[in-house]
């Protein structure tokens, strides 16, 4: 589905002076000999650096969308080192710079390929063992939890409560489609039968009995990188996380199974059993309750400014699908 949007701001651009000069903090204070545009984000600008002097590569992160997230993603970083989750070291990081004026980070730079490429390719047992390694890797981020649901600061202190319950999915669709422009993009038939579907089925997600954990929020496979490993493919890291906040598990399933992943045969069942592995285990209902949790992402992507080109046509494909529980 993402393989059809568009960015919605323009990639910023650096020569090799002004790189050099952001990154003269690391060892040995390496001159920069190339400059790589990464693909897969569509709002912040990512960059590869590599080094005339020998310095392993790192990735130069320039935050454009909402510079007030670079804090966050900062305390991300470690709160992962504590955790030994799979996220890039960070090496350094700052709320301003002297050549674009934006807050940026540097971290590692990781070997691998993006979990979308990778994952269409395999087969059978291959595609089983990559779907373990991703579902323990999830599980992992998950067992980190919180007293309260809800959106962080920069500190990784929840600022501002919310419900990831079934009265919050129904709050959050009428205030996106009926009283933002959601409901208008997605058309009025379509927007009165998800309604009629979430307060159908939206008390499901209240079965749920876990802690608040952290959250992803845009768990999606050109955030995920993965790698060759001694049995076969294995997670590598996972990148960007703006987005992040304490909820529930089903948000990161629900975007990770997102078409076209959540079709491969026996992904989905591979990635429960690695989340089962390290002993969080799924409710029998899970898949219906990630779908369900996703429907949030779909109806912000609905309601904001300018929605990047793609974005409406896939909600509501999505929109579709989840109704017709077509996982």
């Amino acid at each position: 589905m993402r393989q059809q949007w568009t960015r919605a701001t323009v990639a910023a651009s650096l020569g090799l002076d002004e790189a050099t000069a952001l990154v003269r903090p690391l060892p040995g204070a390496p001159r920069v000999s190339s400059i790589t545009a990464l693909s897969g984000g569509l709002a912040n600008t990512n960059l590869r650096l590599d080094f005339a002097e020998g310095h392993p590569a790192v990735v130069l992160r320039l935050y454009q969308r909402d510079p007030a997230q670079a804090a966050k993603e900062r305390s991300v970083h470690a709160l992962a080192a504590r955790h030994g989750l799979p996220v890039p070291r960070l090496w350094f990081g700052a709320d301003d710079n002297p050549v674009t004026g934006s807050p940026y980070a540097v971290v590692d730079w990781v070997d691998g390929q993006m979990l979308d490429s990778v994952a269409p390719t395999l087969h059978g047992q291959q595609a089983h063992i990559l779907g373990v390694s991703v579902g323990a890797a999830l599980a992992r981020i998950h067992s980190v939890t919180f007293a309260t649901s809800g959106f962080f600061d920069g500190a990784l202190a929840v600022a501002t409560p919310i419900d990831v319950g079934g009265a919050g999915l129904r709050a959050f669709l009428r205030h996106c489609l009926i009283d933002g422009p959601g409901g208008d993009r997605l058309g009025a038939d379509l927007a009165r039968a998800l309604l009629a579907f979430v307060d159908a089925e939206a008390g499901l997600l209240d079965s749920w009995a876990g802690p608040p954990c952290l959250t992803h929020a845009d768990f999606g496979g050109s955030n995920i990188l993965v790698r060759p490993a001694t049995e076969g493919w294995a997670l590598a890291a996972v990148l960007d996380w703006e987005f992040t906040f304490s909820g529930s598990p089903f948000f990161d399933l629900g975007n990770l199974l997102r078409p076209p992943l959540g079709r491969l045969p026996g992904f989905a069942a591979a990635v429960a059993a690695g989340y089962d592995s390290v002993g969080r285990v799924l409710p029998p209902r899970w898949r219906e309750m990630a779908a369900l949790a996703d429907l949030t992402a779909w109806a912000d992507f609905l309601a904001r400014d300018n929605p990047p080109a793609g974005v409406i046509d896939s909600a509501r494909e999505r929109v579709r699908d989840t109704i017709a529980r077509r996982f």
